[in-house]
């Protein structure tokens, strides 16, 4: 086990490395000059050339990559261009409403696990057609698509004078500080739950229907005991298993990202922060916001499958 995570820890780095690298290149391949956008109107081609100098994008990519990689094994994240804040302070205010919104999406997306399993225990009858068409469905609308339509329809058509984003950062809370904040936090975590909540009901259905055909369920039914144990002691048990793996990952992209839902609900936090300093091409956000986002994602794959060894005894890592 030792063995495993100090690898799964190598791997970090490999990919965190890989990830700031590739960041760099789409950010210079995008069109713009940051510091024409601090310039002002009409700026002179001299204090372009001093505000790019200030900042550093004046010098060749490679130089630039290096001087990242040598702030952050400082611990040191840099400054942003457009605010002239450390990085580590921008992410450190809005990681926590980024933070609300993935757990309570996850929470939300785990009313997956009950409809599957009912829909699993009920395989060709209608609720299971109803059930899994319905899953298809909300599956393959995509998330900025259903963003706008609960943003349309909560607050047009059957207004409930919810907010649609909180009034402030929470400063690394991930509980709403106020019941405005847990207001704010409904539509947002509805949207970036339900369409989760599809999926993790259809693996869930599928994982159970393979569970409850297993040799040790019949033994189970054969000697005689009650089918809410056979269900929920012997085959909830192994059915969770991949569903826990997807909730486990989903948290960690979830916490790392949730850019789309941020932008069309204008809810501060990571993903909001990332898309704004894209369109300003704030470098040190875009690829502090980015690089935390893979620690946060990387960690949580990590975490799932060191849990696998929990829930089920049968699985075990090799040194």
């Amino acid at each position: 086990m030792i063995s495993y995570i100090v690898r799964r820890l190598f791997q970090l780095v490999l990919v965190l490395i890989g990830v700031t690298i590739f960041t760099f290149i789409i950010l210079f391949l995008v069109p713009g000059n940051p510091a024409l956008l601090q310039a002002g109107r009409n700026p002179t081609p001299e204090r372009i050339a001093y505000i790019s100098h200030s900042l550093g994008i004046d010098k060749p990519i490679y130089v630039q990559y290096v001087r990242f990689v040598d702030r952050l094994v400082h611990g040191n994240l840099g400054t942003s261009f457009a605010t002239q804040r450390p990085v580590r302070s921008m992410i450190a205010q809005n990681v926590g409403n980024t933070a609300q919104l993935a757990i309570a999406a996850v929470l939300i997306e785990l009313l997956g696990i009950p409809l599957g399993i009912f829909s699993a225990l009920h395989q060709y009858t209608f609720w299971d057609t109803a059930l899994t068409t319905t899953f298809l469905i909300i599956w393959g609308i995509p998330v900025f698509v259903l963003g706008l339509f609960v943003l349309w329809f909560f607050t047009l058509k059957v207004p409930l004078g919810l907010p649609t984003s909180p009034s402030g950062h929470n400063f690394l809370l991930i509980f709403p500080t106020s019941v405005t904040s847990l207001e704010a936090l409904i539509l947002p975590a509805i949207t970036l739950g339900i369409l989760e909540v599809a999926y993790i009901s259809y693996m869930q259905r599928a994982s159970m229907l393979e569970v409850i055909r297993s040799d040790y369920i019949r033994t189970a039914r054969a000697k005689g005991l009650p089918e809410r144990r056979v269900v929920l002691r012997h085959g909830f048990k192994n059915a969770v298993i991949p569903v826990m793996t997807i909730a486990g990952i989903d948290l960690g992209a979830l916490l790392g990202g949730a850019i789309i839902t941020e932008t069309v609900f204008n809810r501060p936090g990571l993903g909001l922060m990332i898309y704004q300093a894209i369109g300003a091409r704030d470098l040190p956000v875009v690829a502090g916001g980015v690089l935390f986002a893979t620690i946060v994602y990387v960690f949580a794959n990590l975490f799932v499958d060191i849990g696998y060894a929990l829930v089920d005894p049968r699985i075990r890592f090799e040194d």
